[in-house]
């Protein structure tokens, strides 16, 4: 009896499935016979032409088959039955995360000739209504991404939004909060640990670091961008499951050098220096450009069918031109400088940059320029060994491992941000069959985020930053303070949103152990699992002094708005007898789901599902945290909870597709999506254990430059007129974010392979990120001829007629005496609210005949009194309770093809 071949054409787009560790990619439809009629009992083969992996199944009683567990690969597909004619379909392309639906039709034996015969998979999913996107193997390796930046492909999935850059860090989906994305290798987190963006450094500081997971290892991925099952979790935001790319029983490799030369740009138009009408003073060389982007990759069988390798290599060098074009005092402002503030001239202008002549209205500054170069080198490498130990029994191991540094001028004066980042990502899996119709995966996984920043400045700058615009913010996070055209010389870097430090070193990892099992039996394929997280983190925040000037003429005078000193946290504790020594974060995850995916019957699907995850709160191993109680300007005890973390976090998830016409699809659900956001928002009580204190204008030695050894003295010695500034939480901040998403959709197949889609996806956020300020100004106390004196909430006043309290101003008296044992406080806390409306369309094109096409248009509305995780504001928040928190809409629209 000979075999009937069959080559198919295969079109298919977003197909549907549920993804966690290789994919969890799976074929599945019917056996029939030539009548129509259910064929129970049919063997069902399917073998990845590029391993040979082999699994075996029997359709049930209604004909039924479901494969699943599968890896993203090229399979064939063999069906036979009694005296059927076997049947087999070749170079079938299962994507990540794909249901690959396709019935299987029998014929009687006796076939003698070979039928070729165009088989077709339906574009449009059948199966699930959540939205997303699959990038395939095609798609990664050949879309023009600047810079080989995996991210930038996120923007494929309908939903999504870059806020920025196009990096990690930028890049949100369906309204949700950047912070709350969740990025996985192979079922891995991949997060920076203290931020949820890969790349970021320490919270607060993106880089221009590319190779954390390099494309050369990336197979394919998927993006769930919203109404994703109840197996994905522990963010609110988008999904992102990579695929690392294995060995196969044919050896390939790659060799690649992408490169970028000043020589094929036009100039830039600050590669001359300027009068203050444009024309041109001098003719600058033009700005520097050299970028290599080169490696190359192997893999193949170590021994066939049954062990394979892979191993890349990428690195990445840049050599780019920066102008800085800012304002400095002019040498008429310097005339009325007093001596203390005269020396810090030299500060202002690097050596290199020039002052351009004329080109300021003002003769109090000068314009400066500086033509330098910023440099960044990045090495990336991985590696991956399979295993095939039984016909039932496979495990691979797979690492990465990505080291950059970036040096990168920031100014007129000469300063320099230096980061380095080391991140690792690594996993064991173990993949068994238990019979025909159970899968089970176990995973353990490392993900490690080695990162330093610090600032270089010329001698004497080292440990102090000078600001003329009033802002104790040093650079670029919104709403935490002001920017400014002028140079700010000195060698400190942003520490956190309310300090700046010489360097804030982080060494954070996480151990993942998780376990599924996948079960199909009837119509239903159900998979249940769980993990746990436990994440360990060493920090250092090194401090320094930032003097802050409302103006120029200030500055020349030297009297100071505000003199910030922010201690090392490794240093003596004040508070803890001395304590030393860097800090220790502990936290751990706790996660478990359950779902199935139902065929009711061939038009009708139902997914449903319940998740469970809990954060435990993070804490300090050693207790070494203050506590800072924002309603009773007290300390709390060491073993305070930092935060309430609850225990009721289940997420019921339900969706359903409905199948009117073979060509047209309408799919609804609804879900309940938890998140903690980010880590860095967790560890205020950490940061706030160690002498941060706040000199305001008018304060005894409040001028430059103060004694650093007056001040730490002071601090210690003096509680309760020290001006300390913890970073607090309210009492009753509380996690997790939470999000109730619902969506409609309807899908569409088109002639020529597309498939159009129209959907509506909203959201209600609840119980998210906030912040304010605590210990506020309650009043001015006015003292005759002289000038008034603030008082703040904990202030202790004693009042000229006797009358003395803690935040009380002196009706009719005057103050005798104040102590500040406090300045201004910036806390955290939850409760806020937002909504999102929007439209999404898409067009996508599947990718035969080599062309692939997507393209989409997101019309979408938000509104609420924060974003989200990290995303809202201090400056000019005198908040406190929830309904006091001002509400702001905003209208995106968002365009991707």
């Amino acid at each position: 009896m000979k075999k009937q071949t069959v080559a198919m054409l295969i079109l298919f787009a977003v197909a549907v499935a549920t993804t966690s560790a290789q994919g969890d990619a799976r074929f599945s439809g019917t056996v029939l016979d030539q009548t129509g009629a259910f064929v129970p009992g049919a063997i069902v083969t399917i073998k990845n032409q590029k391993t040979g992996e082999v699994r075996t199944v029997t359709t049930n009683s209604e004909g039924r088959y479901a494969v699943a567990n599968l890896r993203p690969s090229v399979y064939t597909i063999d069906a036979s039955f009694g005296s059927f004619q076997p049947l087999e379909y070749t170079d079938m392309t299962l994507a990540a995360g794909q249901e690959f639906s396709l019935d299987l039709e029998l014929h009687a034996a006796g076939v003698t000739e070979t039928v070729t015969v165009e088989g077709r998979v339906n574009t449009i999913d059948l199966s699930s209504a959540r939205i997303g996107a699959n990038v395939s193997e095609r798609e990664v390796q050949e879309l023009p991404v600047n810079g080989r930046q995996m991210s930038q492909l996120l923007l494929q999935a309908p939903g999504s939004q870059n806020a920025g850059t196009g990096t990690w860090q930028d890049i949100r989906f369906s309204g949700r909060a950047v912070e709350q994305n969740v990025i996985k290798y192979d079922g891995i987190e991949g997060s920076a640990i203290i931020d949820a963006a890969p790349g970021n450094v320490n919270g607060e500081n993106n880089t221009p670091f590319k190779l954390q997971a390099s494309l050369e290892n990336v197979q394919e991925f998927r993006v769930e961008s919203s109404s994703y099952p109840a197996e994905y979790g522990t963010g609110t935001g988008g999904q992102i499951s990579v695929i690392t790319k294995s060995g196969s029983n044919d050896f390939h490799g790659a060799l690649f050098d992408y490169m970028r030369r000043d020589r094929f740009d036009s100039r830039n138009y600050f590669d001359s220096t300027r009068a203050l009408d444009g024309s041109v003073i001098t003719r600058l060389p033009k700005s520097a450009l050299k970028q290599n982007q080169f490696g190359g990759s192997i893999g193949g069988p170590l021994a066939r069918d049954r062990a394979f390798f892979f191993g890349s290599y990428e690195g990445y060098r840049l050599d780019a031109g920066l102008n800085f074009v800012e304002a400095i005092p002019g040498a008429a402002a310097w005339l009325r400088a007093v001596p203390a503030i005269a020396p810090l001239r030299s500060g202002f202008l690097a050596p290199g940059a020039v002052v351009l002549p004329g080109a300021s209205a003002n003769p109090d500054f000068d314009i400066a320029q500086l033509q330098t170069n910023q440099h960044v080198t990045e090495n990336a490498f991985s590696t991956r060994l399979d295993f095939k130990a039984t016909q039932n029994w496979s495990s691979y191991v797979r690492v990465f491992r990505d080291d950059g540094t970036n040096n990168e001028p920031q100014g007129v004066t000469g300063r320099v941000f230096q980061t380095t980042a080391k991140p690792t990502n690594a996993v064991f899996n173990l993949q068994g069959l238990l019979g025909t119709s159970v899968t089970n995966e176990f995973k353990f996984g490392y993900n490690a985020a080695k990162s330093t920043e610090r600032g270089v400045a010329p001698a004497g700058f080292e440990n102090i930053i000078l600001n003329l615009s009033g802002s104790v913010a040093n650079t670029g996070i919104a709403g935490q303070g002001a920017t400014s055209g002028l140079a700010i010389p000195g060698g400190l870097v942003r520490v956190n949103s309310a300090g700046n430090g010489r360097s804030a070193p982080y060494d954070p990892y996480s151990l993942t152990f998780s376990d599924s099992v996948n079960y199909v039996r009837g119509n239903h394929f159900y998979k249940i699992g769980g993990d746990t997280r436990t994440i360990r983190m060493t920090t250092d925040q090194q401090g320094g002094i930032t003097y802050s000037f409302a103006n120029l003429d200030a500055f020349l005078a030297n009297t100071p708005a505000t003199i910030q000193y922010l201690g090392d946290l490794s240093e003596p504790s004040p508070f803890h007898n001395g304590a030393s020594g860097p800090k220790h974060i502990e936290q751990e995850y706790y996660v478990g789901f359950t779902q199935d995916e139902w065929h009711l019957n061939p038009k009708m699907t139902l997914n449903y599902g319940v998740r469970y995850d809990y954060y435990a709160p993070l804490h300090e191993a050693d207790n070494r945290i203050v506590k800072f109680n924002i309603d009773t300007g007290m300390l709390d005890p060491d073993t305070t909870p930092f935060y309430r973390s609850l225990k009721t976090n289940w997420q019921p998830r339900i969706a359903a597709t409905y199948t009117p016409m073979g060509k047209t699809v309408v799919r609804g659900g609804f879900g309940i999506f938890v998140g903690p956001g980010q880590t860095e928002d967790q560890i205020q009580p950490i940061e706030a254990e160690r002498i941060s204190t706040t000199l305001s204008a008018g304060a005894p030695g409040a001028a430059y430059p103060v004694d650093p050894n007056v001040i730490r003295a002071n601090f210690i010695n003096n509680p309760n007129n020290r001006s300390y500034q913890p970073r607090a939480y309210a009492n009753d901040y509380t996690l997790p974010e939470r999000v109730y998403q619902y969506t409609a959709s309807v899908q569409r197949e088109l002639p020529g392979n597309f498939a159009a889609t129209v959907a509506y996806v909203g959201s209600q956020g609840r119980n998210q990120f906030l912040r304010s300020i605590a210990n506020r100004t309650i009043g001015v106390q006015s003292n005759g001829a002289a000038a008034g004196t603030q008082v703040r909430e904990f202030d202790s006043v004693s009042c000229a007629n006797g009358t003395s309290g803690t935040g009380i101003l002196c009706p009719g008296s005057t103050i005798a005496s104040i102590q500040r044992p406090y300045a201004e406080v910036d806390y955290k806390t939850s409760g806020g609210r937002n909504s999102y409306n929007s439209m999404q369309l898409s067009l996508t094109r599947s990718s035969a005949n080599g062309l692939t096409m997507n393209a989409q248009y997101t019309l979408g509305k938000s509104w609420g009194n924060t974003g989200g995780s990290n995303e809202a504001v201090t400056a000019n928040n005198n908040a406190r309770s929830i309904t006091t928190w001002a509400t702001t809409p905003s209208t995106c629209a968002t365009r991707s093809t």
